[in-house]
């Protein structure tokens, strides 16, 4: 039979027959599914595209855009349109609000001229603790992390050591003396045998006697539990001096307990029937239900005994400052002179007494002399600026905390002075009382990727505790899931027969078809339990990171088998048929032969199951914890990136607020983290793979 070709037709023609026709004939069923195949493409193109625009855009808005914050203040007094200086509520110190220079007030945005943070800072340290925080060196309170006091308020006169050390750092301490104190020596309201105290039994009861019986025979014979204040605080340098001759010693030698907080002192009495301490009058009248108080030969402390002197333990009571201090930081002054002009009105009710007329006389002289001011001090809290510091005597707190109190009321609070219609005039409004202040707060990329802390409430703003945490359980889910994953697609391909291959592979395939929730829930019912029960349960907690890596581990080992039985299956068969000719046994060939020639795929396996660890979101958020935390221990809880988006996009989380749109500047971290391992992956596939 003969062919022949007609050019001018291009149709082949058989002998005798008519012409066949080779042309493309139009289908439309397979034209029909070319065009839904290629508009597949098209839209997963676009929608992945789609996706990285709003990521990005997003993303670009949580770093560039207005990201209001609310300051935890809000205004304390109706705003009409004129209002430039208002007062705020008093609080924690924020320096954000002043470094963003731009606040808005209900929709109003405001540019911030002047930030007055008035505040106290008031530390209990013990008279010695005030003293030797007021007259450290810069360098020294550097160390510490904290700032000179303005005030020390004190339970005794300062010592000469402490004045000498104060001129050696060129400050002046200058005393100003707010009271008279006693010293009650008090037991437990359960100690029924004891109700008052020779001078001399006070002694002993402090110093060389063991028993109670040792000071009176008919007393038990119970040892004398001693609770005392710590040596830096004024009540105790005052006992040491006026009962046991400046020699603790012997006190100090009966373990005594010991505490610079009252609170705890009245506590340790109130508890041991046989204990015996003192501190200032004030906390045994306010814990009277909980001590009794000892007379002291025959005299019981009270307003007639400590004014008259016939009660011994009497000490007056001391705020000091600087001059300079004074003169270069007005509301030191102001607050020293507001001190001095109401400190009697209120001092009864704290439980100590004033000061004598010469006493008071004396401070006023020495305010004025200090203040260069010509007359008596007159001060308006609403005016003064600038914040306050003090430290000293746990005995003085109670009065200076409510001369504070009273401070604020007339009208020491944190004010700011503002332009308004920063934005233009039409946003100029008038605004009722209560209404929060917002700062605006950008955050950087610098901060972004090297702060550790992710707070967003308070502007912190570090991915890196929920990049680490990802890392943590991503790390251990493929050290659970490779050499499990691998084991089984090597016993699959190279040691299972054909039929118990056929039947595993599905087997473990259905483990990718469980809900990630359910083993989100296993990891926290059942792996932490049992990670606790070996490690103990002080060490593991309930949520944390080692759990939710195991299950993710288990999650992914059908993933890295299968990629992996699949590459080792893809090997030739002659390449096993040719290493056995040459003598090798089947592990060897296993092993130098088939994973080497199959080691593309296998690595491919393993970078596409590290991105599904990472991107796991059901498990972390279940059995990881809630909550950012920057921490190498697995055992502890720590929030991962998918968890946290998953955590608060459940919330009531407002559209236009830094917490929606850093969502997305962690999703698009994710998602870039994600990305690279895909681009490693392809890297590595062209690196290693072999053609047979």
């Amino acid at each position: 039979m003969r062919y022949q070709l007609k050019e001018s037709t291009q149709q082949l023609t058989l002998s005798d027959k008519r012409p066949l026709n080779l042309t493309r004939q139009f289908k439309l069923h397979e034209t029909a599914i070319q065009v839904a195949l290629f508009a597949c493409g098209l839209l997963s193109i676009f929608t992945t595209l789609g996706i990285i625009l709003v990521l990005g855009n997003e993303s670009i808005a949580f770093f560039t855009r207005d990201q209001w914050v609310n300051s935890n203040r809000a205004i304390l007094s109706d705003m009409d349109e004129g209002t430039t200086v208002f007062a705020v509520e008093p609080g924690k110190a924020l320096e954000a609000v002043k470094e963003s220079g731009v606040i808005r007030v209900g929709q109003e945005i405001m540019e911030v001229h002047e930030f007055q943070n008035n505040q106290f800072d008031i530390a209990v340290l013990g008279a010695g603790g005030g003293f030797k925080r007021f007259c450290a060196l810069d360098v020294e309170l550097a160390e510490l992390g904290v700032k000179r006091p303005q005030i020390v308020i004190a339970s005794r006169p300062a010592k000469q050591s402490e004045i000498d050390r104060c001129h050696s750092v060129g400050v002046n301490p200058l005393a100003f003396q707010v009271g008279t104190d006693a010293l009650a020596i008090t037991v437990s309201a359960d100690h029924d045998f004891i109700s008052e105290l020779s001078f001399a039994e006070l002694r002993q009861v402090f110093g060389e006697a063991e028993l109670w019986s040792d000071v009176r025979p008919d007393w038990p014979r119970e040892a004398i539990q001693l609770v005392i204040p710590v040596e830096d605080n004024g009540a105790f340098d005052f006992f040491v001096e006026a009962v046991i001759a400046n020699d603790p010693a012997a006190m100090l030698a009966k373990d005594p307990i010991m505490s610079e907080d009252d609170n705890q002192l009245v506590g340790s009495i109130h508890r041991n029937p046989y204990a015996i301490g003192f501190f200032g009058y004030t906390y045994y009248l306010a814990n009277r239900e909980k001590l009794r108080i000892l007379r002291l030969n025959e005299v019981e402390p009270s307003a007639a005994t400590v004014e008259d002197g016939s009660y011994a333990l009497t000490r007056p009571l001391f705020i000091y400052s600087d001059a300079d201090i004074m003169r270069e930081q007005p509301q030191v002054k102001a607050f020293i002179g507001y001190n001095l002009n109401h400190v009697n009105d209120i001092i009864a009710d704290i439980g100590y007494l004033p000061p004598s007329a010469e006493a008071q006389a004396k401070a006023r002289s020495e305010w004025l002399r200090a203040t260069g001011a010509a007359d008596t001090p007159s001060v308006n809290p609403a005016k003064v600026s600038g914040p306050l510091i003090v430290a000293g005597s746990s005995t003085l707190f109670p009065l200076t905390e409510r001369i504070t109190e009273l401070f604020v009321d007339d009208g020491y609070l944190p004010r700011f002075e503002v332009r308004r219609g920063l934005r233009g005039e039409h946003t100029i409004a008038p605004h009722r009382a209560g209404l929060a202040v917002e700062y605006n707060d950008r955050p950087t990329l610098l901060e972004f990727f090297t702060n550790t802390n992710w707070i967003p409430a308070i502007g912190e703003f570090g991915v890196i505790p929920l990049i680490n945490a990802t890392l943590m359980t991503s790390a251990i889910a493929m050290l659970v899931a490779l050499p499990l994953g691998l084991g089984a697609a090597v016993y699959l391909s190279e040691y299972a027969s054909p039929r118990v291959r056929s039947t595993l592979k599905p087997v473990l395939e259905i483990l990718a078809g469980i809900p990630t929730v359910v083993y989100g829930y296993f990891a926290l019912t059942f792996m932490t339990p049992l990670l606790r029960g070996i490690f103990g349960v002080e060490v593991v907690n309930i949520y944390n990171t080692a759990s939710a890596g195991i299950v993710v581990g288990i999650l992914i080992i059908p993933l890295v088998s299968s990629m992996s039985e699949d590459a080792l299956h893809a090997v030739p068969q002659a390449l096993r048929e040719a290493s056995y000719g040459l003598g090798a046994t089947k592990l060897e060939t296993v092993i130098k032969v088939v994973v080497p020639a199959a080691l593309s795929g296998i690595l491919a396996a393993f970078i596409v199951a590290v991105s599904r660890a990472i991107g796991e979101t059901m498990i972390v958020a279940i059995a990881a914890g809630a909550g950012p935390n920057f921490s190498f221990n697995p055992f502890d809880s720590a929030e991962t990136m998918t968890g946290h988006i998953a955590r608060i996009s459940g919330g009531d989380l407002s559209y236009d607020s830094i917490d929606y749109n850093s969502i997305f500047a962690i999703g698009l971290t994710l998602f870039l983290m994600t990305f690279s391992l895909n681009v490693l992956s392809r890297v590595i596939i062209s690196r290693f793979r072999e053609a047979y």
